[in-house]
Formats: structure tokens, C-alpha cells, sequence
């Protein structure tokens, strides 16, 4: 009886740390994707091969800011929104996406009506509901706001450009990232 009573407590032990340990080091596998079916850890070649099939189907284009690649949404956002891309990749895999969002129809003349700051809420928005999370106001070291969230490796945040027309988002996988010596 008591080696019967020994076992059910070592067994109860186990399954206890075992139950504990899987709910705090779980991760949700989905967080690697990115966008269009671009995710973290995609090698650069899979990417490019990538970016080309979407160019191919119509779905992306060069973009208009440097060599990024380009989509117009106009699901997540209202007004339609211009959005441009191009990961940074560590060791070859891609580790960072950087996003670059302007209102399609912005211009001088329609800038009161097209704000950077409705752009910035839509855009936190956005994140909030891909991720199903809540970015956190805080300050940067250049005295201005950005929303960021850290969820498990992956890091968010979005923020105000110097550029009144645009927003910036980038979002990392710190698995992927270079360490810093």
C-alpha cells in the first residue's frame, strides 16, 4: 500500500510539473506568420520566389518607397491604405519586417482629412487584431510615443515616420536576431 501511495504522489508530481512547464514555455506557431504567406524563418530565396508568385498573381507590386515590396489593403483599413515591406534577414532567414503604411488617396491639399494619427490608430488597430493582443503606449528615447508589445520572442511595435503622410511598423522574432556581443 504504501509503494501503491508512493507512485500515484510521483506520478501526480510529474504530470503537475509537466502540465506547468507546457503553460508558461507554449508558443503559438501561427505568430510566425508575417504577411501573405510570408513567416519568420523563411530563407531569403523561398522569400524572393515568394514575392515573385504574388507579383505574378497581381497581389503585390514593386513598392514605392526604395525596394520594398508593395499592396494595396483595403479590408483592414478605410481609406485604402498603401502597404510597403522587405524583411531584414539574419544568417539568411528573414528575422524582422519592417512596414511602411500611407493612405492611398493622401496628398498636401487632403492632409486634414488623411491624418498621420488616424493612419497610427488604424494601423495599432491592425496589430492589435492580427495578434490578438493590446500594444502599450510608451515613450522612445526621442521623446516621442510608439505602441509596441513583446509576445513571447516576437516583438511589434508601431510608431509615427518624421513623414506626416506615413506610419511605421516592424515586427521581430528575437529567435532569429543576431546577438549582440
Amino acid at each position: 500500500m504504501k509503494i501503491y501511495f508512493y507512485i500515484l504522489s510521483i506520478l501526480f508530481l510529474a504530470t503537475t510539473f509537466s502540465c506547468n512547464k507546457n503553460a508558461t514555455n507554449t508558443y503559438d506557431d501561427s505568430l510566425d506568420d508575417i504577411v501573405m504567406g510570408i513567416y519568420f524563418g523563411m530563407e531569403r530565396k523561398d522569400f524572393l520566389d515568394h514575392c515573385w508568385d504574388l507579383n505574378q498573381d497581381g497581389k503585390t507590386h514593386h513598392g514605392t518607397i526604395g525596394n520594398m515590396v508593395m499592396y494595396v489593403d483595403s479590408l483592414n483599413y478605410d481609406p485604402k491604405v498603401v502597404v510597403n515591406f522587405f524583411p531584414k534577414f539574419e544568417k539568411d532567414v528573414i528575422a524582422e519586417m519592417p512596414h511602411i503604411f500611407y493612405f492611398s488617396a493622401w496628398s498636401p491639399w487632403n492632409k486634414e482629412e488623411l491624418k498621420q494619427e488616424k493612419l497610427y490608430q488604424q494601423v495599432i488597430k491592425y496589430f492589435e487584431k492580427k495578434y490578438n493582443t493590446t500594444l502599450e503606449k510608451k515613450e522612445a528615447p526621442n521623446g516621442k510615443f510608439l505602441h509596441y508589445k513583446t509576445l513571447g520572442p516576437i516583438m511589434i511595435r508601431v510608431y509615427k515616420d518624421i513623414d506626416e503622410m506615413k506610419v511605421n511598423a516592424d515586427v521581430r522574432h528575437l529567435t532569429y536576431m543576431e546577438k549582440e556581443n
